[in-house]
């Protein structure tokens, strides 16, 4: 059997539509803010944190009242999931689904972990984001940590037919635990998963590549959306976007045969087709299409999921050409392919200058990192 996959296509945008189009995909609050923004409205500043914190804790009073009662809820998913795993030997990281969906096994792995922070030889993340957070402060600079929703998470019934829908209860409790956990430390998070779970409520496309561990470039641009609000709520970001860059965009099509494909078994891999995508490129007023700028006051620390669609198949399409669409300026990105938790090394190698000028770093990584880390997650003083 082949399993063929509708191409992904993205709408234009421009005026109000537009502000309605992107609302569209967003929780009433802020789509309410995006489009009185655009109606030249005053908006009141938003708490964030505050926002986080009363949704985790309206979510674990919901769907249970305490993490282990939220984890019993979901027990027939995870159930599904870890005989998912159970069945392929473990050498094999590709795991078949359901309608031609694939996943990476670490990727589910996570969702049946259990509590994260009982994690032993140095792979609680805790420490190491609150250390980080910690560091940055003292220099002057804020933290966003953003861990990316794993596709199970986002498209569980793709991987069980005993998934909860998208109004829940969520499939990932540990991983909003640990969120919890480290906005009671002062590390603010960035909530990817209600924003993806609205935008599935209201028909959008789809987020994740069936073959692949990534997002889509809808749900790329979504994510660059919801970080670049945040952003634009800086203090400082008045000031250091005084006269904000107008980018354009360029739709380009191309194909991508999915990472996890090469995975599985070879007797497999020829019933999975590619997938054809449609994503937007960015473009500099001066028409050259889109750099990252190292003198960025905002600094993004990304893994795969940042070097997607930044190079390869694809080109500027990536997430911080679309957060510098949206805020108006560039943003520096330090990449580190497969590092997650040890991408601050490669931003170390910069040496004692690797903070000059910033404001903020953004570190986003895959929920998978937050479980098993080969290497652990150690915090390494910057210079």
């Amino acid at each position: 059997m082949s399993h063929g996959v509708t191409a992904v296509r993205l709408p234009r945008r421009g005026g109000l539509a537009a502000r309605l189009s992107v609302a569209a995909c967003l929780p009433v609050g802020m789509a309410v803010a995006c489009i009185l923004a655009g109606c030249g409205k005053k908006v009141q500043p938003r708490d964030f944190m505050k926002e986080n914190v009363d949704r985790w804790r309206g979510e674990l009073a919901r769907w249970g009242g305490d993490w282990p009662d939220w984890e019993k809820k979901v027990a027939p998913f995870r159930q599904d999931v870890r005989k998912a795993l159970d069945e392929r030997p473990g050498k094999i990281a590709g795991i078949v689904g359901l309608d031609g969906y694939l996943f990476f096994r670490r990727s589910l792995e996570v969702l049946v972990a259990g509590d994260l922070r009982a994690q032993t030889d140095g792979r609680d993340p805790y420490p190491a984001i609150v250390g980080y957070h910690r560091q940055l402060r003292q220099r002057g600079v804020e933290l966003l940590f953003c861990p990316i929703p794993v596709k199970a998470a986002v498209l569980p019934e793709k991987i069980s037919r005993s998934a909860p829908g998208p109004e829940g209860p969520w499939v990932d409790p540990w991983t909003r635990k640990l969120m919890l956990d480290l906005a009671e430390a002062g590390v603010e998070c960035v909530d990817l998963l209600p924003e993806f779970l609205a935008a599935r409520r209201e028909g959008a496309d789809t987020l994740y590549m069936p073959l692949d561990t990534h997002w889509t470039p809808v749900g790329l641009e979504l994510a660059a959306r919801v970080l670049a609000e945040r952003i634009k709520a800086c203090p400082w970001y008045a000031d250091a976007a005084k006269d904000p860059a107008a980018y354009a965009t360029k739709d380009v099509a191309f194909r991508r045969q999915g990472d996890i494909k090469p995975m599985l078994p070879e007797a497999e891999r020829a019933a999975y087709r590619p997938l054809d995508l449609a994503a937007r490129q960015v473009v500099m007023p001066d028409g050259r299409m889109y750099q990252d700028d190292k003198t960025s006051p905002v600094l993004f620390l990304g893994d795969s999921y940042a070097g997607l669609f930044h190079f390869g198949e694809c080109e500027h399409a990536g997430v911080t050409a679309h957060i510098a669409k949206e805020i108006g300026m560039p943003v520096d990105l330090v990449l580190g392919l497969g590092m997650g938790p040890q991408v601050w090394k490669k931003l170390a190698y910069r040496g004692k200058t690797c903070l000059a000028g910033k404001k903020l770093v953004v570190w986003a990584l895959s929920e998978r990192d937050l479980f098993g880390y080969a290497t652990g997650w150690e915090a390494i003083p910057l210079p």
